[in-house]
């Protein structure tokens, strides 16, 4: 016999795991974009070192927009360090930097994956169990 309360609770769940997945793809596509940065900043800066002093080039400035510039002598790079701190650091040094920040969030990224592949697995296995319970609930009260 089935627990009408306990079908209730069940489904609640069901809600809760439905919003944690929801959250958790939030997250992911936070990340997604992320690397995507990192990337975008990756190949800027080592197309920008191998350019000739003085020659035009367009940096990218994000939004889809670009600034027209002259390379000049330096080869340094201000990169954010955490915490509204910068420092000015050689090219190769900020791609090395925006490197592991990169494989650091691709192991996030894997991980978030994961969570929302597990969250899918109790989801479906809840909702098939709520929905045999429901129908057998349905033939009970019929019955009475």
């Amino acid at each position: 016999m089935v627990d009408e309360n306990e079908l209730r609770e069940k489904m609640m769940r069901l809600e809760t795991i439905k919003s944690q997945m929801q959250t958790v793809q939030g997250q992911k596509e936070f990340v997604e974009g992320l690397i995507e940065e990192h990337s975008e900043a990756i190949k800027t800066v080592g197309n920008y070192g191998k350019q000739e002093e003085g020659e035009e080039t367009f940096v990218p400035v994000g939004g889809n927009a670009h600034v027209v510039s002259k390379v000049g002598k330096s080869n340094k790079v201000l990169i954010g360090l955490g915490a509204d701190i910068s420092a000015l650091t050689g090219a190769e040094e900020a791609e090395e930097i925006m490197e592991k920040r990169k494989k650091e969030l691709s192991q996030t990224l894997t991980s978030l994956k994961s969570s929302i592949d597990n969250l899918n697995a109790e989801y479906q296995s809840l909702e098939s169990e709520v929905q045999r319970e429901y129908q057998e609930l349905q033939s009970q009260m019929q019955q009475e």
